[in-house]
């Protein structure tokens, strides 16, 4: 039992070893590995300056440019560009049915996927698995944050340390709470549809390089995009 035991260890070690060193491979310096206890979809696409801290795990498909998952974290699906993913989030795609007409949690019922080795059930009854998670650009998820699956955290949103996040999170809202609700939003709604309509994140490595400055001053980026629309209107 223990050689058993040791060797399914040593077997899980390796293939995560080799998934990170191909993914090494691919992106080179594009992404940081802190060390060999992240866990990474193989397939995964990375746009590059990602990190993956201690002990993280990404399966999902695709990370989005400047974006980094803090360590004990364990993230899937799609995320966008600049958003910070703190220490110890985490997200379950799964779900089980709890309330009428159902009767039973277990799997073992609706499930033909023999979770446990084991299943009663000779075809699928219930939708175990939601949509994959989504996450916008520029989005903060702070630390022990948990997101229930087929949610949508948008672009800009912020959430706040020890949230349970069981729907959509809006645009720019800031939320927190079990579960997590709407506390306020970052900017004015006229604001917010400014930056949804610029989608700086979209910018090139040389812009920000040259224009980093702007995104320390809201003010200060409304008047480059209109000074910039004027220029082309007067074209």
């Amino acid at each position: 039992m223990i050689q058993k035991l040791v060797k399914n260890r040593l077997t899980t070690w390796f293939r995560n070893l080799m998934n990170l060193l191909k993914v090494k491979l691919r992106y080179g310096d594009k992404v940081i590995i802190q060390n060999t206890s992240c866990r990474i979809n193989p397939k995964a696409v990375f746009e590059g300056a990602n990190k993956l801290s201690n002990n993280s795990t990404f399966s999902g498909s695709l990370m989005g440019y400047g974006t980094y998952i803090g360590h004990d974290s364990d993230i899937g699906g799609v995320i966008g560009r600049f958003c910070c993913i703190a220490p110890c989030v985490q997200y379950n795609p799964g779900s089980h049915p709890f309330t009428p007409p159902y009767t039973a949690v277990s799997p073992m019922f609706y499930s033909t996927s023999k979770q446990c080795g084991v299943t009663f059930a000779t075809e699928n009854v219930f939708k175990e698995y939601l949509k994959p998670l989504k996450i916008g650009n520029d989005v903060w998820i702070q630390q022990n944050v948990f997101i229930c699956g087929g949610v949508e955290i948008s672009d800009g949103a912020v959430v706040l340390a020890g949230a349970v996040v069981t729907k959509d999170v809006p645009p720019y809202a800031i939320v927190g709470g079990v579960p997590a609700k709407v506390i306020r939003f970052r900017y004015d709604e006229e604001t917010i549809q400014f930056l949804l309509h610029i989608k700086w994140w979209n910018n090139d490595i040389e812009w920000f390089k040259k224009n980093w400055r702007l995104l320390n001053d809201i003010n200060k980026l409304k008047e480059y995009y209109a000074k910039k629309d004027k220029e082309m209107a007067n074209e």
